[in-house]
């Protein structure tokens, strides 16, 4: 798969996403990591309607099956910031959250699992009062 052939796709799924999302670069950067990872996994060569389809569908459905929100923090910006085991323990086994650190644009949030504290920054603008 070529880089233009990546990008078209990328963004013909960010723009099916970008509604949930809110922002156009967040859902062009989830957009790109889905098509490369498809890439790289499946070794598709083209991305054609329905493949958009259904990994937009794939993208948006994740969001929805799970919280929208822990405590505040969108899901999908836990999902973007952690790592696939921390995610898994944050968005099913947190007892609580905590601010650790706040600059005037983000805060560093800390949640308490059943597997221990995990820490990560996020932008103010996407925390859920």
């Amino acid at each position: 798969m070529t880089k233009h052939n990546m990008m078209k796709a990328a963004h013909a799924i960010a723009r099916e996403i970008v509604n949930e999302v809110g922002d156009y670069q967040i859902a062009l950067s989830i957009a790109l990591k889905e098509v490369w990872r498809q890439a790289k996994m499946y070794g598709k060569k083209r991305f054609g309607d329905v493949s958009v389809l259904t990994a937009s569908q794939r993208l948006v459905t994740l969001k929805k099956d799970r919280n929208a929100n822990i405590y505040g923090v969108p899901a999908w910006i836990i999902k973007k910031n952690l790592s696939q085991d921390e995610v898994s323990a944050v968005l099913t086994c947190t007892a609580g959250i905590s601010i650790v650190r706040e600059t005037e644009k983000a805060q560093l949030v800390r949640f308490d699992t059943d597997f221990g504290k995990i820490e990560m920054w996020t932008p103010k603008s996407v925390l859920v009062a």
